[in-house]
């Protein structure tokens, strides 16, 4: 089976469901930089040295597939297929406790760079926070709206582990 179809050679892809849109169309452009995302979070894994920060990352990156999942959904009928766990929220937000516990306050812009791995995380953060402004372009499906509250927390763990690392 060879990897290239030849059906986005005019500027199309689909979505799912079929539906065929632009490649720049506002899911693309989300799901996309969502991809973008865990690529940069799969560096941060091998760069990191923390195996309890890893485990997290790993855990994230599975669930980005689904956001990504429900992203490329046009409509609720495809949307309805891949049902976005609300529950992960609280998660995060219980990761992002349990680091933030142990770190002074913080009173000051932080400028990242700190480390190879602060930068690393820093970059995931940005990347989050472009998904997120992203994804607001689009006339959003009740599913992607519980994504979006998922992803606004990630750029907030990112910056937590940032300042771990």
């Amino acid at each position: 089976m060879k990897i290239y179809t030849k059906t986005g050679d005019d500027g199309t892809t689909s979505l799912i469901g079929g539906k065929r849109v632009s490649k720049c169309d506002p899911h693309l452009e989300t799901y996309g930089t969502l991809d973008e995302l865990s690529a940069f979070i799969g560096l941060l894994k091998v760069e990191s040295g923390n195996y309890v920060v890893n485990e997290d990352l790993e855990h994230i990156q599975e669930i980005l597939t689904v956001v990504n999942c429900c992203f490329a959904c046009p409509d609720d009928e495809t949307s309805g297929k891949f049902r976005f766990d609300t529950t992960l929220v609280d998660w995060i937000e219980g990761r992002i406790d349990e680091y933030s516990g142990s770190l002074p306050s913080v009173d000051k812009f932080l400028i990242p760079g700190t480390s190879k791995q602060n930068a690393l995380a820093n970059i995931c953060r940005t990347i989050c926070r472009r998904a997120e402004r992203n994804a607001y372009s689009i006339d959003l499906l009740e599913n992607q709206r519980d994504c979006l509250v998922f992803i606004n927390r990630l750029s907030d763990f990112f910056f937590v582990i940032g300042r771990i690392l």
